[in-house]
C-alpha cells in the first residue's frame, strides 16, 4: 500500500540526497529538501550494518515514531538515515538527538510534543 507521506521512488531519494541539505548526529542522519506539496513526506534508510532484519524494523518503527508524534512543517521531504551506531542507543537518545536535527533544520514547527518528555533547551 502506497502511503501519500512516504517517500517511495528512487527518483524521490535521489532528489532529496542531490538538492537536500544533510543535517549529522552520532545515531541518525537527517536529510531536507523543500516540496511543492501540501504535506511532507518521510524516506528511511536502514542498511543491513545496522543489524538483521527484526533490529532494521524496530529502528524504522522508533524513527516513525518520532516523527509521529511530532509537529512537522508543511511541504517537506525528509530523509532518516540510521547509522550502524543506533544498535546500541536507547529509543530515548534517537528521539532526543532526532527531535534536535528536526529543530536545526527548521523543519519541527514546536518544540516537544513528545509522549515521553519534552527536551530541555540546552538539549538542543
Amino acid at each position: 500500500m502506497k502511503r501519500p507521506w512516504s517517500l517511495t521512488a528512487r527518483e524521490q531519494f535521489s532528489s532529496v540526497f542531490r538538492e537536500g541539505r544533510a543535517y549529522f548526529g552520532s545515531v541518525v542522519v537527517l536529510r531536507v529538501m523543500k516540496n511543492d506539496l501540501g504535506a511532507s513526506r518521510l524516506g528511511l534508510v536502514v542498511g543491513k550494518r545496522v543489524g538483521g532484519a527484526v533490529q532494521r524494523n524496530r529502528v524504522k518503527r522508533w524513527i516513525r515514531e518520532v516523527v509521529r508524534v511530532r509537529a512537522l512543517s508543511q511541504g517537506w521531504d525528509i530523509v532518516v538515515i540510521a547509522r550502524p551506531s543506533i544498535q546500541g542507543a536507547r529509543y530515548q537518545d534517537v528521539e532526543l538527538e532526532l527531535q534536535r536535527l528536526l529543530v536545526k533544520a527548521s523543519v519541527l514547527d514546536t518544540v516537544g510534543g513528545s509522549r515521553h518528555k519534552d527536551v530541555p533547551a540546552d538539549r538542543i
